[in-house]
């Protein structure tokens, strides 16, 4: 495996691979006497607490999410106990309770823990008794727990980029029909949507499709406003809570006002990353690869890491291609490669590791050094 590495990176380096990085996985580390693993559902949560010698004292399941139930059935053990559920869409509440409890709580990598428990059977009981095993082993992958007094406004964030998809989706319909009859699509964005809305209903004759246009530019409009008023919501937010760092985001090539916003608030505290890697891999910006007997046989590991940050960073590298010292340099990074999409993979790479480096030292973009880096690939 090591002596195939520098044959790897020289292809990398030449354009002829994709980046790529060794994840290596964490672990979580519990120092209690006693652990516990939460099977977690919507409705029910399947409870197993183990001792150090793995001797199962609860193993239960509770009906209804009941936490002052879960605290009494822990009651004995609860002085030294740490908590671990597995990540899915409805742990916040369990979070949230389990730090006003008292209780340590970790939050288990639901894809990393699949790669590491398996079984013939599955089911929640013994699900539950599997996270306790490997809580008490010291091999849960840990999930970040974002902190809860900053997950309103991220969740006000990605409820933003929700409703601009949405109108996209709308938008890309009505040029699609446009196309289908051989029409021409007019240009249009928000400041000019009333002169294209009267366009297109002018070029519809049938009263049935013009029924059908009249429905799609209501709902868009409808966001155009709402979106009007949550993006100044956003803004004032964010320049109360984390005025700083925004700032010095917006002094990045690509990376404007809601860009800044995604990138800012998923990232959340920027030193719960030891390293520029660590930031790259969460940012699903480099894979990991599958290796035996010394040979690379492909990569992996493209669903690990936050996709918000992963759309945020492509979009900021198309955006700084625009830019009049970025774009020369990126457009001789595309011919050399050869592919538009690895030139610009490797433009999102140096723009965030670019954003990690300000975050973590409080500076400004310096644009010398990006150009530099960028022209070395």
């Amino acid at each position: 495996m090591l002596r195939a590495l520098p044959r790897i990176t020289n292809r990398i380096n030449r354009g002829l691979a994709t980046p790529y990085r060794m994840i290596v996985m964490k672990y979580y580390t519990s120092t209690t006497q006693f652990n516990c693993g939460i099977d977690l559902h919507a409705r029910q949560m399947y409870v197993c607490v183990l001792d150090r010698e793995g001797k199962k004292l609860v193993h239960t399941n509770i009906k209804n999410n009941d936490f002052d139930y879960f605290l009494k059935l822990v009651a004995p053990y609860r002085h030294d106990l740490t908590v671990c559920a597995e990540c899915m869409f409805g742990w916040y509440w369990l979070a949230d309770a389990c730090a006003e409890a008292g209780l340590p709580f970790v939050l288990a990598h639901a894809l990393y823990l699949k790669a590491i428990h398996g079984g013939k059977n599955k089911n929640d009981r013994i699900d539950s008794e599997k996270i306790a095993n490997l809580l008490r082993a010291n091999l849960i992958p840990p999930g970040y727990v974002y902190p809860a007094e900053k997950r309103p406004l991220r969740a006000l964030l990605r409820q933003r980029l929700l409703y601009v998809w949405n109108r996209s989706e709308l938008l890309a319909r009505i040029q699609s029909h446009q196309l289908a009859h051989n029409r021409p699509t007019h240009r249009q964005n928000v400041y000019n949507r009333e002169a294209w809305t009267g366009q297109l209903l002018a070029s519809e004759a049938d009263p049935v499709r013009q029924l059908a246009l009249q429905n799609d530019l209501a709902l868009i409009g409808h966001y155009d406003a709402q979106l009007a008023v949550l993006e100044k919501d956003l803004l004032k937010l964010t320049k109360q809570t984390a005025g700083r760092d925004f700032t010095l985001l917006q002094t990045t090539p690509g990376i404007g006002d809601y860009l800044g916003l995604t990138i800012l608030h998923e990232i959340g505290d920027i030193e719960r990353f030891p390293t520029v890697k660590d930031f790259l891999s969460y940012c699903r910006l480099v894979k990991g690869t599958v290796a035996s007997a010394g040979k690379i046989k492909g990569l992996r590991g493209a669903k690990l890491g936050n996709p918000y940050l992963r759309w945020a960073f492509g979009e900021a590298a198309i955006v700084a291609k625009r830019d009049a010292v970025l774009g020369p340099l990126a457009q001789r990074l595309e011919a050399r490669r050869n592919n538009k999409f690895k030139a610009n993979a490797v433009l999102a790479i140096k723009l965030a590791r670019a954003v990690y480096f300000m975050l973590k030292n409080k500076t400004v973009c310096e644009p010398d050094r990006l150009v530099a880096a960028l022209s070395r690939n």
